[in-house]
């Protein structure tokens, strides 16, 4: 009689679980929001008491991405705070001057914020360095070298800062829809305040380089095309 393998049996897929198609997810209702905040609740109380090895090993969540996020923007934002004087500094438009030391104030606030809503959460203020905002600030930095004190610098200053703002309106946008999705209306509240002072002084330097920073720049193109066509 032939010998029979047994046919081997397929490996098992380790997946994230049953996933609904895009068209069939629905929002959480209140109750199943509830239910999420309480779970955020209690899996952070718990994540206190592991040692770095035990957390490192859990599986990833919707609240470890937000956490995560957390901890970017209390670097960026800190960050940020230490660089704006510069900016301040070297801006010649007194309207501009002003928008930017208000930002910084502004700033300041976003700064304990962030802190108010780690503590919501259990968990203690901490930075993860943001690779993004250093690139933004370093470009920054080396744009102002090239343009401060140019007939441009005031447009420069505008287009470093405004990259600086859209990163930011990008995080709190994701981050508030990571709180919302979770239940923690808290959090929600808090970083909608602080998007919203984001989107306004962004919307506020675009109106400033629309308004006149950019025409006045653009007015050194035009006596340099003069001055060429003398030449000429």
């Amino acid at each position: 009689m032939a010998n029979t393998k047994a046919e081997p049996k397929p490996e098992a897929k380790t997946t994230r679980g049953t996933q609904p198609k895009n068209g069939d997810r629905t929002k959480p209702t209140a109750e199943s929001r509830q239910r999420r905040a309480k779970s955020v609740a209690a899996r952070t109380a718990t994540k206190q008491t592991k040692s770095a090895k035990d957390t490192q090993q859990d599986q990833k969540g919707l609240v470890d991405l937000l956490e995560h996020g957390l901890k970017d923007m209390y670097y960026a934002e800190r960050k940020i705070f230490r660089s704006l004087p510069k900016m301040i500094k070297a801006a010649e438009d007194a309207a501009l001057v002003e928008a930017l030391t208000a930002h910084r104030e502004e700033t300041q606030g976003h700064i304990e914020t962030l802190e108010a809503v780690f503590e919501s959460m259990g968990l203690r203020p901490k930075a993860e360095k943001c690779d993004a905002i250093d690139g933004i600030l370093t470009e920054a930095d080396s744009i102002l070298e090239d343009f401060g004190g140019s007939m441009a610098g005031d447009a420069a200053i505008i287009f470093c800062a405004r990259a600086v703002e859209f990163y930011e309106i990008a995080r709190y946008t994701s981050m508030i829809g990571f709180a919302d999705a979770l239940g923690l209306d808290e959090v929600h509240q808090k970083l909608q305040s602080t998007l919203d002072q984001e989107t306004a002084a962004e919307s506020k330097l675009t109106g400033m380089a629309e308004g006149s920073i950019n025409a006045a720049a653009s007015e050194y193109d035009d006596d340099l095309e003069v001055a060429e066509n003398v030449a000429v």
